[in-house]
């Protein structure tokens, strides 16, 4: 079996004859999204492959080393550009996030 979700979300799909729409709706996610996974651009948290293995019966592999390992670098490189940006800006992001990056309330800023 093939160890990257995407491919094993798509291979599921077509053998369920299901448009990404129809098939995003029975697991409660848009068809966007379904193409996002299937095309790499996002890689589906293990609660949505437990998810798509309840309701379709299949088995779909968590990522692996490799994968995990690019999902790191990519983080860690949009950590520093994020840190780029926050100097561009004079320190003003740090006010508009909290630690974890997510934005403050107005009332907090």
């Amino acid at each position: 079996m093939n160890s990257n979700p995407g491919k094993q979300i798509k291979n599921l799909r077509k053998e369920q004859g299901l448009s990404q729409s129809r098939f995003g709706q029975k697991i409660g996610i848009s068809g966007k999204t379904v193409s996002a996974y299937e095309t790499g651009k996002v890689v589906p948290p293990l609660k949505v492959l437990e998810k798509i293995s309840d309701t379709y019966c299949g088995h779909i592999k968590a990522p692996n080393i490799k994968t995990k390992k690019m999902i790191l670098e990519r983080l860690q490189k949009i950590r520093y550009q994020m840190k780029e940006i926050e100097e561009l800006l004079g320190g003003r992001y740090t006010s508009l996030v909290d630690s974890k990056g997510k934005p403050r309330e107005q009332n907090q800023v």
